[in-house]
């Protein structure tokens, strides 16, 4: 491992500061106290749950954080009575902070970001989910003593190459107490003692201690894991347990089936696959021979449990930036997910906070034993297909060893300014999306979200081309997933045609032309920006927008218009002479809180941001009339629809998704075809099941867009939500 230069990261509670504020902050000084989270006297168990970030967990994508995107899962634990901690270390020098110090670089200061026995010792269960920085031989012990007192650790890791930060370990390699290389640099000695790959699944830290070790593959199978062990078999854990969602992750490997016992595994009916982006064969047998999806252990007084994947567990509610990028993070809803691996993970604290006499699996009063796996490490996870190198090389100057390197409001950053509280499920807007012209100007591997227009297919089904909005001369090609074949490429949906879209990838290369590759969503434009989105537009760009009617400005010639869910956030528009004496609300009070739809050029009036030579301007009302109720598609009918096609449809509300952000529309003559409803965030309020309970079973007419939401058919891009009955 290569030393590092001395790198110091301040850790703790968010504080809301202003921009003068935060350029004035000392480093390190936004984020000091940990979060906490506690029941009523009433409710309370008496037990503690404390969720570790010392060693990593929010890392590229990951927010797992119990105020964050792993919040549902600490409510849900809060609800059975534990206190909930999270935990980032020790406070050596009793000034108030935990900072992170690289002790590779054999400083004198002391790393405070370590796991102690004492610092942990006061809970019951220990949570470690996507740890990504190596144990030292000190904290391995402290583990170990935490569970020969009587206590259970969590285990959450991912597949192989979840290098969220790029800095050569996941944590796969980090549980199993050896990186997957056998490179001379991983025997770092010293504090950590030698981490190189043993070749032989009987040798390890886990394996030693818990009698698994986690597999070094990389599988999907977002249908759900099936083969779920019966609840007799599995000290109860299993019940009420449905299929279990992998949204790319690993198994294990039962090596001592005294000591490890599988709860889920794939079924001999799943067929699952290799994750697009593994480097080996990713999936190695399948069925039970690829081990345990989830899986516990026993071994001396305490427990542990394991899971291959961060996904079911999580929540969409990430709470800070990437540390590479300082983009808003976009995590996945599993926790809602019919799977009920939420149901699971509470059975399994509940089982790890529970001292109970026994000691091993060995078929003893119901203690049956685990099945161990036929192969425990194959020949390929004896190899390192990365030769000892991140999966990829950082960018945008970050470091993961250097935190000045962080971009603000990630974790560990220098500067923050506290949660930012960002849209759960943030759909790409042409407010923070680049040209195609732009797009050809980044270098390869720039992540960007780019605009255009589709016009032609490219390489038969496989891909498309867009085209420059501005400049119809100028295009990129665009390599299409094949998920995103039917509903994108113009040769099997011509009617995307003409359609501008959105695209999220990476600058690459395509057909030997410029290109966008890795393409994780795509979605037609909306028809008009929220005030927010624009407002993060380009000077001199002409865009539509809608907002609602706030005040007069500079007598009769503008108006403030102010954001559908954020009345303090607005914009100044500049009307035209033909538009004041139906627009001003100085010349026409009864403007006021009308909701418009304007288009014009991005700009400023009166020294504020604003909308000038305003070519459209219209009441919402006007623009979007009432669907003639005869004209309603059936949820079974849009389910046949493209995606990208505008559809007005009813159906009965079944169910609240994602929490509060969209709801389940069934068709009533055919129950078991649906819809997914993104909600937009001025109609949640109003028409989430989540905070309305009273509209399940109401029939709702929505106007939108067809489009896939998490995964499924749904609408979005929705313009009107109107209840029937």
């Amino acid at each position: 491992m290569k030393l590092s230069k001395l790198t110091v990261l301040g850790l703790g509670v968010t504080l809301a500061l202003s921009a003068t504020a935060l350029q004035a902050a000392t480093p390190y000084n936004w984020n000091n106290t940990a979060p906490v989270k506690v029941p009523s006297a009433q409710q309370s168990n008496g037990k503690t749950v404390l969720f570790d970030v010392s060693h990593g967990g929010v890392e590229g994508n990951a927010d797992w954080v119990i105020d964050g995107a792993f919040s549902d899962f600490a409510d849900a634990l809060v609800a059975e009575g534990y206190r909930v901690e999270e935990y980032r270390g020790v406070d050596l020098n009793n000034d108030g902070k935990i900072r992170f110090f690289d002790d590779r670089s054999f400083s004198t200061q002391a790393n405070e970001a370590v796991i102690t026995y004492d610092a942990i010792k006061h809970a019951d269960v220990f949570v470690l989910a996507e740890t990504n920085r190596p144990f030292t031989l000190a904290e391995q012990q402290a583990l170990e003593t935490f569970v020969a007192a009587g206590k259970g650790i969590f285990f959450i890791a991912d597949h192989y190459d979840a290098d969220r930060n790029l800095n050569t370990w996941d944590a796969t390699e980090v549980f199993n107490g050896y990186n997957r290389s056998d490179l001379s640099k991983y025997n770092m000695g010293g504090a950590y003692g030698d981490w190189r790959n043993p070749k032989s699944a009987q040798q390890g830290w886990l394996v030693e201690n818990f009698g698994i070790r986690f597999r070094f593959n990389g599988v999907d199978y977002k249908q759900g894991v099936s083969g779920v062990e019966p609840a007799y078999q599995t000290e109860g854990l299993t019940q009420g347990v449905a299929p279990i969602l992998m949204a790319a992750g690993a198994t294990l490997a039962i090596v001592d089936g005294q000591k490890a016992k599988g709860l889920v595994y794939f079924a001999e009916t799943d067929n699952p696959t290799k994750w697009r982006h593994a480097k080996d064969s990713g999936l190695y047998f399948g069925g039970e021979a690829e081990g345990p999806y989830v899986a516990i252990a026993k071994s001396g007084a305490g427990k542990a449990a394991f899971i291959g994947d961060s996904s079911p567990i999580e929540d969409a509610t990430p709470k800070y930036r990437r540390q590479d990028s300082g983009n808003t993070k976009k995590t996945y809803p599993g926790w809602t997910d019919p799977g009920h691996a939420s149901v699971l993970s509470i059975n399994i604290v509940n089982w790890l906070a529970t001292p109970e006499s026994y000691t091993h699996f060995d078929g003893a009063n119901g203690r049956t034993p685990g099945r161990v796996t036929p192969v425990p490490m194959t020949s390929e996870e004896m190899f390192d297909p990365n030769n000892g190198q991140p999966w990829s090389n950082p960018s945008n100057g970050f470091n993961p060893w250097d935190t000045d390197t962080y971009k603000d409001n990630s974790f560990n950053a220098p500067y923050g300014q506290g949660q930012v509280d960002p849209d759960p499920d943030p759909d790409p807007t042409p407010g923070t999306a680049v040209s195609v012209t732009d797009a050809l100007a980044a270098t390869t591997g720039t992540e960007l979200v780019v605009q255009g227009k589709v016009t032609d297919a490219v390489n038969g089904i496989y891909g498309l081309l867009l085209t420059d909005l501005n400049n119809p001369t100028v295009s990129i090609n665009v390599k299409l997933e094949s998920n995103q074949r039917a509903d994108f490429n113009p040769q099997l949906n011509p009617e995307i045609l003409g359609k501008t879209l959105l695209v999220t990838g990476k600058r690459n290369s395509y057909m030997g032309e410029p290109g966008i590759r890795y393409v994780t969503d795509l979605v037609i434009a909306p028809s008009a920006l929220s005030v927010s989105q624009a407002l993060a537009t380009a000077q001199g760009e002409t865009i539509t927008l809608t907002g609602k009617v706030k005040a007069p400005l500079n007598s009769i010639y503008a108006l403030v218009l102010s954001d559908l869910s954020d009345d303090s956030t607005t914009i100044n528009i500049k009307l035209e002479s033909s538009q004041r004496a139906e627009f001003s609300p100085q010349l026409n009070p009864s403007i006021l809180d009308e909701t418009l739809v304007i288009t014009g050029k991005r700009d400023s009036y009166m020294s504020q941001p604003g909308i000038r030579n305003v070519s459209e301007i219209a009441k919402a009302s006007s623009t979007s009339p009432d669907p003639d109720p005869n004209l309603d598609m059936t949820v079974s009918e849009v389910l046949a629809k493209s995606n990208g096609t505008p559809v007005v449809v009813a159906g009965t509300i079944t169910s609240a998704i994602n929490n509060i952000y969209a709801l389940e529309l069934s068709d009533p003559n055919a129950p078991g075809n649906k819809l997914y409803i993104k909600l937009e965030s001025s109609q949640r309020a109003t028409y989430s099941p989540q905070l309305n309970p009273a509209l399940l079973g109401k029939k709702l007419r929505v106007t939108g867009v067809k489009n896939d939401y998490m995964s499924q058919p749904g609408v979005r891009n929705v313009t009107a939500l109107t209840l029937l009955d």
